[in-house]
């Protein structure tokens, strides 16, 4: 078998949950011998490498300018690299070109955010099945996340409506639909996405922690780990700290914009709040207690909760989107109201009152879906779509061949 995974970055470019997601998914598919490969973008350069068994191609971006790396753009800047995604043919001819190289059963398109449609045109034209995975909001929202002015978006606005809606029609011709939450794909079937579309949920597997978990003394230790910006939550963590008395620690991982951050450090200048800036996730796990997760827009799945349970961490996390999803079977968990900060305070000043809670061994965390798992569910998604294709092109020959019906 072979397969085309298409992601708009991918390791080394390395911004969240997906890359990292896709290239597991890519080193599995490789390992179980699967021919996979992976079409991806960058800002210059590009090229073919071949990383753990699996051919990568770098597209260069052909675009008004590179949406990654966090820098501000005017509001002009925006409506036309947003109306050319909508409908722009820019990136036809690099994946058709990365199609013809490979030569791939199918094509599984995931985060395709720059390549403007091209993915699911150059599948069309080749006449290839498509699976596509739900990894974020972009097919409904120009922002990816359907979160605006500090709120969950009810209701989707004119300018998303028109920009997507070349993306939502898309959804037609997709042969399998996977979604990485129920809460995900449930949010844009309730849109009109995809119709009648073969759907399968396959979370995000933890990657298996470097070595067993450490027991911790003195006194409580919660992180955060992740971009930090608004919608992740992060100001409704810091408020509830204020609300919670005695000895504790909350060590904050992760990029966000320096201006951003330097605000929030001078609004909340507690001794006890520790800003580590980018870490390595198991060192970061080990020195903490357990993980918040405080979003308060719809996360998609949340990784970190899998990973913090995976090394014996508990979670507080939101009760919102795909968070109560990645949370399902740890015994250490405590769901919360998004942006709720004063219930937040509460579930944290109950773990530092009785640190024990998360620290004596409990129940074994059983994850739903591990790196094996992941890989198995997705290759019984690729047979059931290549052998859906391979019965229509039989009962089409039939139909073209009177003597065979």
């Amino acid at each position: 078998m072979r397969v085309l995974l298409v992601n708009s970055l991918y390791p080394p470019a390395d911004v969240g949950g997906a890359e990292r997601s896709v290239e597991q998914l890519a080193r599995g598919l490789a390992r179980a011998g699967v021919t996979a490969s992976v079409a991806t973008l960058v800002e210059n350069g590009g090229g073919l490498e071949v990383r753990d068994g699996v051919r990568v191609h770098s597209l260069p971006l052909r675009h008004v300018y590179w949406p990654y790396g966090g820098r501000r753009r005017g509001g002009v800047m925006r409506a036309l690299w947003h109306g050319l995604e909508a409908f722009s043919p820019l990136m036809d001819r690099a994946v058709a070109d990365v199609v013809r190289a490979e030569q791939p059963d199918l094509i599984h398109a995931q985060v395709t955010t720059g390549f403007a449609g091209a993915v699911h045109r150059a599948a069309r034209r080749v006449g290839l099945p498509l699976v596509q995975t739900l990894r974020d909001y972009s097919t409904l929202c120009s922002r990816a996340a359907l979160f605006r002015r500090g709120r969950v978006c009810a209701q989707r606005c004119a300018d998303c409506v028109l920009l997507s809606e070349p993306r939502r029609r898309a959804t037609a011709r997709v042969d399998h639909v996977v979604g990485i939450s129920r809460a995900l794909l449930e949010r844009h079937q309730a849109a009109g996405c995809f119709g009648d579309t073969p759907a399968t949920i396959i979370g995000n597997a933890a990657g298996a922690p470097d070595g067993a978990a450490t027991a911790r003394a003195g006194p409580a230790a919660f992180g955060f780990i992740g971009r930090i910006e608004p919608e992740k939550g992060i100001e409704v963590l810091l408020r509830a700290t204020t609300h919670l008395g005695g000895d504790w620690r909350l060590r904050i991982a992760g990029r966000g914009q320096a201006a951003y951050v330097a605000r929030l450090r001078r609004a909340f200048p507690d001794p006890r709040i520790e800003w580590l800036g980018p870490v390595e996730a198991d060192g970061f796990y080990q020195s903490i207690d357990g993980v918040v997760a405080p979003a308060i827009w719809a996360e998609p799945f949340g990784r970190v909760v899998v990973e913090a349970l995976a090394r014996g961490r508990g979670v507080i996390a939101s009760r919102i989107g795909g968070l109560p999803e990645a949370a399902a079977s740890g015994a250490r968990v405590t769901l919360v109201p998004p942006g709720d900060a004063g219930a937040l305070a509460g579930a944290l000043a109950a773990v530092v009152e009785n640190p024990s809670c998360w620290r004596n061994p409990g129940p074994p965390f059983r994850p739903i879906w591990t790196e094996a798992s992941v890989v198995q569910a997705h290759l019984a998604v690729y047979r059931e779509v290549l052998a859906g294709r391979s019965s229509a092109s039989q009962v089409s020959s039939r139909r073209a061949d009177p003597s065979q019906v």
